[in-house]
């Protein structure tokens, strides 16, 4: 748990000091993408989500299908902030 926090921490670091983070000018309505955010969740999330279902005592399929879904889902969300309105939300659904 410790290694969570870390990662989160610095994370968080580097979007505050503007290392994590994407100007998008060129579309229509420019933006602002924290693409640390989504490294910190591809690193955190699977490492949470573990922990917990090692606490519940999930069987080792159930604990990679936990992982795979969530690094997916945040492959999905990440699709979706870098592309532009109509298609992204269809990565958000």
């Amino acid at each position: 748990t410790f290694f969570i926090a870390a990662v989160a921490s610095c994370s968080y670091y580097a979007m505050w000091a503007g290392l994590g983070v994407e100007y998008k000018t060129t579309d229509t309505t420019p933006r602002v993408i924290f693409w640390a955010r989504y490294l910190d969740w591809v690193i955190t999330l699977p490492l949470i989500l573990t922990n917990l279902a090692l606490m519940s005592r999930s069987d080792i399929p159930t604990i990679l299908s936990l992982v795979g879904n969530i690094v997916l889902y945040v492959i999905c969300a990440l699709i979706g902030a870098l592309t532009v309105a109509p298609y992204k939300y269809m990565w958000w659904v």
